[in-house]
């Protein structure tokens, strides 16, 4: 499978540069960890065959900045597994990544990354540190995410006594008071309910907005229409797939 980009300008480094990438996974059974067999297979002389899996097969891929990518494809296409690449949480089997500049991988359900027993100012704070912020640049940031989650008093309160919607109002509002030059989204982020996601929907596209590169993978074509101007169908065969 390849997909090629289409460069914008020639004489600027691309923000995200893919080549010949393969991500390939050994499956193993319950007899592979068992002693008895592992001791018999040696005097035998005898392995046991590996089931290998391939959640990438071949991407050549070009994303140059300002590109607004969306990623599309059925479960087991790769979308994840790429993501994570870009991002450098996740080395190639073979083939080589390249991504410039500063990266913010938001790969993560919608309480990822926050500290049960810190208080929401505390995993405001931690979780910016955790995605690349510095410490004193999240705290100048403080009273925006205080005011815009409406936690009120509860941001001084440790996170385990709050709700699931005060939990993912904190990180979604903590995480789009960020900047990147990458950005690198799973899946949209979640808002809370129907009041908090009416008032977040335009901070929302402004975060999107500001980012040098998005690159978006999801299921929803709706959201990828909304916020990406190519999109890549990871479950193609043949090439080119950016439409």
């Amino acid at each position: 499978m390849s997909a090629e980009g289409i460069m914008s300008d020639t004489n600027k480094e691309p923000a995200i540069e893919l080549s010949d990438v393969w991500v390939q996974y050994q499956l193993r059974n319950a007899h592979h960890h068992n002693l008895k067999r592992t001791l018999t297979n040696g005097m035998l002389r005898r392995k046991d065959e590996v089931e290998i899996i391939t959640a990438v097969a071949g991407i050549n891929l070009t994303i140059n900045r300002g590109d607004r990518i969306g990623l599309t494809g059925p479960n087991g296409s790769g979308k994840s597994t790429l993501l994570a690449v870009m991002a450098g949480l996740l080395t190639p089997t073979r083939g080589t990544a390249t991504t410039n500049g500063r990266v913010l991988a938001l790969l993560g359900g919608p309480d990822q990354g926050l500290d049960p027993e810190q208080t929401g100012r505390e995993n405001a704070v931690s979780l910016g540190v955790k995605l690349g912020e510095s410490a004193s640049a999240m705290r100048e940031q403080l009273d925006d995410i205080k005011e815009f989650s409406g936690l009120g008093g509860r941001f001084e309160h440790p996170v385990r006594t709050y709700s699931s919607g005060m939990q993912v109002r904190l990180r979604f509002t903590a995480i789009t008071a960020l900047k990147a030059d990458v950005l690198l989204v799973d899946e949209g982020i979640g808002a809370a309910d129907a009041e908090f996601n009416a008032r977040a929907e335009e901070r929302l596209r402004e975060f999107y907005e500001t980012a040098g590169t998005l690159v978006m993978a999801s299921h929803s074509p709706a959201l990828l229409h909304q916020h990406c101007t190519k999109e890549i169908d990871l479950g193609l065969t043949h090439a080119p797939a950016i439409s």
